[in-house]
């Protein structure tokens, strides 16, 4: 219960990685904020799961790629119990799109949830939280430092994300808050299950053989990583992006058309 009674936000924690975080912070004593985007019956799903086993959680929607929506948020999940310690940045979107066929409204949703959205969810809990133990942690991608075929737009939020991670963590360290990154590699998500089940290749073969451990990751893999830098045991992290990546060394092949 290292997270005994210390009050976590989570964004984009309805299903995936998000879900698996918030179950995890509540699994460690946190009293959890789900947050939804459109399918709030996952979220509710999520909220119950806490719930029946002990813990604390409550519900929050909302599309963070309205411009008032993400500081509305923050808001909102402080007033449940008058404060918030951590944040969790996790809700995003990744479109395969080649960049010929960008356009300004594909460009600016990604920009709009991706990017401007955790730069104003920071804002917001900086100027709320009075927590002796905060915690902003931001989840990225290894497509912040590796090629990421037909994701550039996303690859360039990402990297932008660890950029911001690493300034803020200067000005809010003199406040005893944390801010570290965390950049998963290739996970076992629905989009993931959906992906395979639409192709006859072997995507976890596939993806398994470009990381040191030779497998793919799973939510929790995430989870547990996220849940230790909430943590106090890691107090004298901060400004850094770990890659929780099984050792991967390469996104940047073309996998519409890899064959071998």
């Amino acid at each position: 219960m290292r997270l005994k009674d210390r009050v976590a936000l989570v964004t984009g924690s309805s299903r995936g990685i998000g879900a698996a975080i918030a179950v995890r912070l509540a699994a460690d004593g946190a009293k959890v904020v789900v947050h939804a985007g459109a399918n709030t019956q996952r979220g509710e799903e999520v909220v119950a799961h806490i719930r029946d086993s002990g813990g604390v959680a409550d519900l929050l929607s909302g599309d963070l790629s309205e411009r008032d929506a993400p500081a509305r948020l923050v808001n909102d999940a402080f007033a449940f119990h008058g404060a918030l310690d951590i944040l969790v940045n996790n809700a995003a979107v990744s479109n395969y799109r080649l960049l010929v066929d960008h356009n300004i409204d594909t460009v600016d949703f990604e920009l709009a949830l991706n990017q401007r959205a955790v730069i104003l969810a920071c804002c917001e809990f900086a100027r709320l939280t009075q927590s002796a133990h905060g915690r902003i942690i931001n989840i990225s991608s290894c497509a912040g430092h590796h090629s990421a075929y037909g994701r550039s737009v996303y690859a360039a939020t990402k990297g932008a994300m660890e950029s911001f991670t690493r300034s803020i963590a200067q000005e809010l360290g003199e406040r005893g808050i944390t801010v570290n990154a965390v950049a998963p590699g290739t996970t076992v998500t629905d989009l993931f299950e959906e992906n395979e089940r639409a192709d006859t290749r072997d995507w976890r073969a596939l993806f398994a053989r470009w990381t040191a451990l030779r497998r793919v990751g799973e939510p929790s893999d995430i989870a547990d990583i996220v849940a230790f830098v909430a943590s106090d045991d890691a107090r004298w992290l901060t400004g850094v992006t770990i890659p929780a990546d099984g050792g991967l060394v390469t996104t940047g092949i073309n996998i519409a058309t890899y064959a071998g």
